[in-house]
């Protein structure tokens, strides 16, 4: 664990004290994308890199982490209610994207003609991963506690 030094409004440390979490307030600001992809991709590393290679070339620093990856091929995806709007077969992928890049990279991939120039399209987004996953058909993880 790390420790901390808590300050008082008069600017004196106070004592040292463990952190236990970060509150809400504090973490970083994200948002999540579900994101439809053309089967060029097959496994997590080829479509992270080009999708972080898409980004760089529009002058986006990439605060992305792919959560999730269900390629054209996998049964998740065929089994996804989104499968019967595309005519040919698709990926999906859930991405968080960190809230100071969120616009632009939307910008990006939201529009139309993503799919044809980056083979990558946004399809949804939340401030919640359940919502996206639930929008694209996809499974619901469940954690055990």
């Amino acid at each position: 664990m790390h420790c901390f030094h808590i300050k008082s409004l008069e600017g004196g440390i106070l004592r040292p004290v463990m952190a236990k979490r970060l509150s809400k307030a504090l973490r970083g600001k994200r948002r999540w994308l579900g994101l439809v992809f053309t089967s060029l991709f097959s496994d997590r590393l080829s479509f992270e890199n080009h999708l972080r290679s898409v980004l760089e070339d529009a002058s986006i620093t990439p605060e992305i982490r792919l959560m999730e990856f269900y390629p054209s091929t996998s049964k998740k995806a065929k089994e996804s209610h989104l499968s019967s709007k595309f005519l040919e077969s698709h990926g999906y992928a859930v991405v968080e994207v960190r809230h100071p890049s969120y616009q632009r990279v939307r910008e990006i991939l939201g529009h139309e003609e993503a799919i044809s120039l980056y083979d990558v399209r946004s399809f949804t987004s939340s401030g919640k991963i359940r919502l996206v996953r639930e929008r694209m058909g996809l499974p619901l993880n469940t954690r055990r506690k």
